[in-house]
């Protein structure tokens, strides 16, 4: 019991200092070094940044889940059981916030989309947000929280995570102070959570963390 006791918490230890490791390199990323990355021009800086987040936030993780906890990270992740599924729950609540996005834009606020988007948008606003995000916080933290935790609590510390994990680059754009943005991506992250819980695949949230921000690029 000692011993397992000692190793549940080297466990523990060794997750937070993963977090905590790859929160000060995200931050040192968002708020000293994007002005380098985005000065390659429209088409290279993009790629730059992909990059970056997959170097930073995918490939740790993928590591971390292989050669410490010793599982398949497709596996582990949820990325390869239930994908019908998880994207069935993805289409299917993409669809909502289309609806939704539609209904405020046009009927609400007798506005129109922008469609004009750059290829950074395409690239890190929509499909590296929706996995490298994903794959960190419902993927990993979330699943390694539910292990110690009820899920409620841990789908709260996790979208807590998820919240500050913004704040750099909120930082970095002088927008730290619109607090109604806290709120709603702390309970955008509680969503996620309840979506990749009743799904019991990273594929619905991915799809709708994705189309989700592409609505909110285009308002």
């Amino acid at each position: 019991m000692f011993i397992t006791n000692k190793e549940k918490n080297n466990d523990v230890k060794t997750m937070i200092g993963f977090i905590l490791i790859f929160y000060f390199v995200w931050t040192i990323k968002e708020l000293w070094l994007i002005d380098y990355i985005y000065s390659y021009g429209e088409i290279i800086s993009p790629l730059i940044e992909a990059l970056v987040k997959g170097v930073v936030w995918i490939f740790p993780t993928w590591l971390y889940i292989k050669y410490y906890l010793h599982n398949d990270p497709l596996d582990y992740l949820k990325m390869n059981v239930n994908v019908i599924k998880g994207l069935f729950w993805g289409v299917m609540l993409s669809l909502l916030v289309a609806f939704y996005f539609t209904f405020q834009t046009y009927i609400t606020n007798q506005q129109s989309f922008q469609f004009s988007l750059s290829l950074d948008d395409y690239l890190n606003g929509f499909i590296m947000a929706g996995i490298a995000e994903e794959i960190v916080f419902r993927g990993f933290i979330l699943q390694e929280l539910d292990k110690r935790l009820a899920f409620w609590k841990a789908n709260i510390i996790t979208a807590v995570l998820f919240l500050v994990v913004h704040y750099p680059i909120w930082i970095y754009n002088d927008i730290i102070f619109q607090f109604v943005s806290h709120l709603y991506v702390f309970l955008l992250g509680l969503l996620f959570g309840f979506v990749f819980k009743k799904s019991g695949s990273l594929w619905a949230v991915i799809l709708l963390h994705a189309v989700h921000n592409f609505f909110v690029s285009i308002i």
